[in-house]
């Protein structure tokens, strides 16, 4: 199903291309190049990313644990507010890159209405448990810029978003405890563009997606993400901007480093401001 809505999200981005077609084919009756400056080579956005998530976690021990989910079971809320902060460099006229980082914290209390297996303990119906979750998402990305104009840049890239987990349950009355700190990388690759709507008013898009599956030992990874970014300079190399980022992926391995399975699907808006020349 990922593989559809990365094809939908595919498709918006084209419909967005769609009105600059004729601009790009009549770049040469574009006002003078000093109008439409060069897009900044160099930005850093920093600001406050609103996440709304949902998802399913399994912690496997020496057998297959139970398939969790956040908010059925866990109660864990699925909004959060966070920082995030992105940066993005062009580096020559046909290579960029790009990093981004932010953290969501999660902790929650819920009564276990059946019984679960985390790791090796089995906890029982009717406990309590206290849980938190802690993810880290480190994105990077390399930009290739097949189209370059004044005013288009279009291209492919390729890169991965290295989830870092921070899992944890305490269960009273039993006193059962788990910790577990599992890793794992989710490539993607797929399409980029931005474009100069008017003078220090840019608008960015990506899409991508990644598929992949082996049985011995087992891993499952099949992963979609698509983001849509409009920046405004008001003053010189300072603006503000606006980002939509969506992401789903599910990553399941038998062997370290995630041994287990952990399914996600998140979206929200980031406000922000940023610095670019």
């Amino acid at each position: 199903m990922r593989s559809s809505r990365f094809l939908v999200i595919t498709g918006v981005l084209l419909t967005v291309l769609a009105p600059l077609a004729p601009a790009w084919g009549q770049e040469g009756s574009d006002p003078p190049a000093k109008v439409f400056a060069k897009k900044p080579s160099f930005s850093i956005r920093l600001g406050s990313y609103f996440s709304s998530s949902s998802g399913q976690i399994r912690i496997d021990g020496e057998n297959q644990g139970t398939v969790i989910d956040l908010k059925d079971v866990l109660n864990v809320p699925e909004n959060a507010t966070v920082f995030r902060g992105r940066a993005d460099i062009r580096i020559a006229k046909w290579f960029g890159v790009e990093a981004e980082y932010y953290r969501i914290a999660r902790s929650q209390t819920a009564v276990l209405d059946g019984e679960i297996t985390v790791g090796d303990e089995v906890i029982a119906i009717g406990q309590t448990i206290s849980s938190s979750l802690v993810q880290n998402y480190l994105d990077t990305a390399l930009k290739f810029y097949l189209v370059h104009t004044q005013r288009l840049d279009l291209g492919l890239w390729l890169g991965a978003t290295v989830h870092l987990v921070d899992f944890s349950l305490e269960a009273e009355p039993s006193g059962q405890s788990v910790a577990k700190n599992p890793w794992y990388p989710v490539p993607a690759l797929g399409v980029h563009f931005s474009y100069t709507i008017l003078p220090r008013l840019y608008l960015y898009g990506k899409a991508g997606y990644f598929k992949y599956k082996v049985t011995d030992p087992t891993t499952k990874i099949d992963a979609v993400r698509f983001d849509i970014t409009l920046d405004y300079y008001f003053w010189k190399a300072l603006g503000v901007g606006v980002t939509y980022a969506y992401v789903d992926n599910s990553v399941e391995m038998e062997k370290a480093p995630l041994k287990g399975m952990v399914n996600g699907r998140s979206s929200g808006f980031q406000i922000y401001g940023v610095i670019g020349f």
